[in-house]
């Protein structure tokens, strides 16, 4: 059975994912855009929070860093991608985001992610990996 400070730590790095796609989400929705810039701002939230509680560095802080940017760039495109199918259906992006299905949001997702937008989530794996060792 895993230790409560593993489930602690585990919490924190998918209610941290949630609320920084809700902010990728909101700034999304106001520039009319995706908004690829924000995945860098993920960084020092996640390492703030390795930080925080006290995951020795090395290798697995490295990988959490990893996984929990990962998992917080993925749940916005997927949101930012479901919110013009979830305006004109009156949901919310996440209903929305559950009603198309992975094979339609994977398709607003490619469309509507430029060049710039991949290459920001590529730097911010790239810095989480770095900066969580």
């Amino acid at each position: 059975m895993p230790s409560l400070h593993a489930l602690v730590i585990a919490l924190l790095m998918v209610i941290a994912a949630f609320v920084c796609a809700g902010a990728w989400l909101v700034v999304a929705a106001l520039r009319d855009g995706h908004a690829g810039w924000m995945a860098v701002l993920f960084v020092p939230v996640v390492i703030g929070l390795l930080r925080l509680t006290r995951v020795s560095s090395g290798t697995s802080r490295s990988v959490l860093a990893l996984f929990a940017t990962t998992m917080a760039i993925s749940l916005a495109n997927v949101l930012v991608a479901a919110l013009p199918v979830a305006q004109a259906m009156d949901l919310t992006p996440l209903a929305a985001a559950r009603r198309i299905g992975p094979d339609f949001c994977w398709m607003l997702v490619s469309l509507g992610n430029t060049p710039l937008d991949w290459l920001w989530a590529a730097l911010a794996l790239a810095l989480a990996a770095w900066f969580g060792r």
